[in-house]
């Protein structure tokens, strides 16, 4: 009952695992992490990759059998902790991370690992795929979102492989995706304040259908008029924070006072 109420799903589909492992290109030699390897489908096919690898795993009797599988491979070193609250930066630096991420923690997870991204080269990672479509998505699509921005501000994105839910065991109600973040060498846009930047960027989606002059009313005092339009930074506030990119975000951020921090 414990592995159905953790949400983990298996992969069970060999040849997708190695093409996983593949399009991961990892480095031989190099440190790779992988985070809940459950039955070690992936593990597998990372060991065999070359790769020095560290496998997170909080299940207990998951991690016995993957000790029984591989603990005399010398390139396997096996951690038994939650990932949700592990500390990335006793790995070292310019690891890989490629891993089917389970599906209960998937966004808490993967947001600690970009906490991390000075320590990380890549992340080659399997998700929910309405969760990677938002990871992609650009202005104006309806899965773009405060993920989006959070995402892409930090890391490039690459989507790389479709994974249909017959792949795993349990069977999932929904596909998987693939997806390559690869954290970028400075933020996509600059701003004065990063902790200011995303407090504009969840205000501006709290209500995603509302228009910015609504969302952001906690500024209202900054706002301009011209020709009987609101406007923010040159920004029309009657267009909604979905149809705006990063760029617009930081023009808002940089120009709206931090004092409401």
């Amino acid at each position: 009952m414990k592995k159905q109420r953790l949400g983990q799903n298996f992969l069970i589909d060999t040849s997708i695992a190695r093409e996983i492992v593949h399009l991961a290109g990892i480095v031989p030699g190099g440190p790779v992490v992988e985070i809940g390897p459950g039955k070690g489908v992936l593990t597998e096919f990372l060991l065999d990759s070359g790769g020095s690898l560290t496998a997170i795993e909080i299940d207990p009797k998951l991690a016995a059998g993957l000790r029984e599988r591989f603990g005399a491979r010398e390139n396997f070193h096996l951690i038994e902790a939650d990932a949700i609250k592990f500390d990335y930066g006793s790995l070292g630096s310019n690891y890989q991370v490629v891993s089917n991420l389970p599906y209960y923690a998937a966004t808490h997870i993967m947001k600690r690992l970009i906490h991390y991204r000075e320590r990380i080269a890549d992340m080659t990672l399997m998700l929910q795929k309405e969760v990677v479509d938002r990871l992609a998505a650009g202005p104006g699509q309806k899965e773009y979102g405060s993920l989006s921005v959070f995402t892409q501000f930090y890391c490039s994105v690459e989507r790389l492989l479709e994974i249909p839910a017959s792949a795993f065991s349990p069977r999932p109600k929904i596909d998987s995706s693939l997806v390559k973040l690869t954290p970028l060498e400075k933020p996509r846009v600059e701003v004065t304040s990063q902790k200011h930047f995303f407090k504009v960027v969840n205000a501006a989606f709290f209500h995603k259908r509302k228009m910015l002059k609504n969302n952001l009313r906690g500024w209202e005092e900054a706002f301009e008029k011209e020709n009987g339009t609101l406007h923010l930074a040159g920004i029309d506030l009657s267009r909604r924070g979905e149809t705006l990119s990063l760029a617009d975000f930081a023009a808002l951020s940089n120009h709206l006072p931090e004092t409401h921090d």
